[in-house]
């Protein structure tokens, strides 16, 4: 009972935590453009093109969020480019993930937004809806950001409505990671892409050959892939309240929850499969675990063995490919930005210069340039060099990513969680579970939409 309890209460701190860091409620605030306000930032920014234009000393603002790694490889390539270009300024400032959405928005409502904005996916439309983002169009056609060697998808990936307001700063793709000495050990091949199907049997040899437990990704991600795979988009089907793809979702989750070889719910509550230090793969309880690419260094760098990779698994009878390249991150600029022009040369050197990578070496994800990618790889070592394989295969395959992700996603994300846990429990069956979920979500969605 006592374990019960502490799950509970485990997953209800997990949904907040998932509310805090996914911000759906923090809504960016709409900066004035007419009026005095307006007058004077029109005066502003003439000065500051006019400052570029002329050579004069400029000053641009850089904001990202991430942690100490993240801090001193961009700060080492911001002084490699103020060197490089000495009439440039940058001022730069980095917080955890959990404080940078609230600070954004408070400087988004005091029209103080920093020139270059480190945006994630799915914060996206939302600033671009309240006119916060500038429109890097003119920037892309004129030369200024180079994308000639850059997938056209990637520029799609930050672009709205046929104008690009963001570049992505590297590309993920979710995968599962699995121990290969426990794999190896049961006698079984990993396939470059299983089915469900396929990955229930495998989990069960293992099983039974190593008494090894395996993890089932019962949230976000995989119902993601699931709604894709199904030639769906999971948003559009809770927005309209169709349930074709939860349906089959949950009743996997049901399917492996059920089986002798997944790891316990209690268990898995306990481990914490959100943090990389308490992942069940990490000390062997579990075979398996599911990720971004991004993730997959230190995992398996705390997990201190070798790891493999494959990619998620998807249904036997697929639709489409639900593979796809996520942007890890972009970089935006402000609307309110003095000097655009700057800023979107300073991005164009992030994602096109080999020196500037050579010092980030894929810390935000694999180069978007598929030339600076080729050109760092060697630099890498044994187990990012997995990653840089993995992203080219996935590259060949790969379709078009879902839209960016509406507001009310942070809701949605928690609700799925904690009907998750009800099935893994056995207090919900997947018919349950599948008419609960959709219904609240296609509530939340519509209430964050107004």
């Amino acid at each position: 009972m006592r374990k019960r309890l502490l799950a509970t209460t485990l997953a209800a701190l997990l949904a907040a935590a998932s509310l805090t860091a996914c911000g759906s409620k923090t809504e960016p605030t709409e900066t004035p453009t007419t009026g005095a306000n307006s007058t004077e930032a029109a005066t502003t920014k003439s000065a500051g093109d006019t400052a570029a234009a002329t050579g004069d000393k400029v000053t641009l603002n850089l904001c990202w969020w991430g942690n100490q790694t993240r801090n001193d490889v961009t700060k080492k390539a911001v002084d490699l480019y103020m060197s490089q270009n000495p009439n440039v300024d940058i001022k730069v400032e980095f917080t955890d993930w959990s404080g940078y959405w609230d600070k954004l928005s408070a400087m988004a409502a005091g029209g103080n937004l920093p020139d270059i904005i480190q945006m994630d996916y799915s914060y996206l439309n939302q600033y671009q809806k309240s006119g916060q983002l500038a429109d890097l169009s003119e920037f892309v056609s004129n030369g200024a950001i180079d994308t000639s060697k850059i997938p056209e998808s990637i520029i799609e990936s930050g672009s709205i409505d046929g104008k690009c307001y963001a570049i992505s700063l590297g590309s993920n793709a979710p995968l599962m990671v699995y121990d290969k000495a426990i794999v190896e050990k049961a006698g079984v091949t990993i396939p470059e892409q299983m089915t469900i199907d396929e990955l229930y049997d495998i989990s069960k040899t293992i099983y039974e050959k190593t008494g090894v437990k395996t993890y089932y990704d019962g949230w976000i991600n995989m119902m993601q892939i699931v709604a894709r795979a199904n030639g769906s988009h999971l948003f559009d089907e809770l927005n309209a309240g169709t349930t074709d793809s939860m349906k089959v979702h949950f009743a996997n989750v049901e399917k492996f929850a059920k089986a002798e070889f997944s790891i316990s719910a209690d268990l898995l509550a306990e481990k914490n499969p959100d943090v990389v230090e308490t992942k069940p793969i990490i000390d062997e309880t579990t075979w398996n675990d599911f990720a971004y690419s991004n993730q997959f260094i230190s995992i398996s760098s705390t997990a201190g063995r070798e790891l493999g990779i494959t990619m998620y698994p998807t249904l036997t009878d697929a639709k489409t490919q639900p593979m796809y390249l996520k942007p890890s991150q972009f970089y935006s600029v402000a609307e309110t930005s003095q000097n655009k022009e700057e800023a979107a040369k300073f991005i164009d050197w992030f994602v096109n210069s080999v020196e500037c990578n050579e010092i980030l070496m894929a810390e935000r994800g694999i180069p978007i340039n598929s030339e600076v990618a080729d050109a760092i790889k060697p630099n890498a070592d044994a187990v990012s060099q997995k990653i840089f394989d993995y992203i080219a295969q996935v590259s060949e395959i790969a379709t078009t990513i879902d839209a960016p992700d509406p507001a009310g996603k942070g809701e949605v994300e928690a609700l799925g969680k904690t009907i998750v846990e009800a099935v893994r429990y056995g207090d919900a069956t997947a018919d349950d579970a599948t008419a609960q979920f959709v219904s609240e979500s296609q509530k939340i969605l519509e209430e964050a939409a107004k």
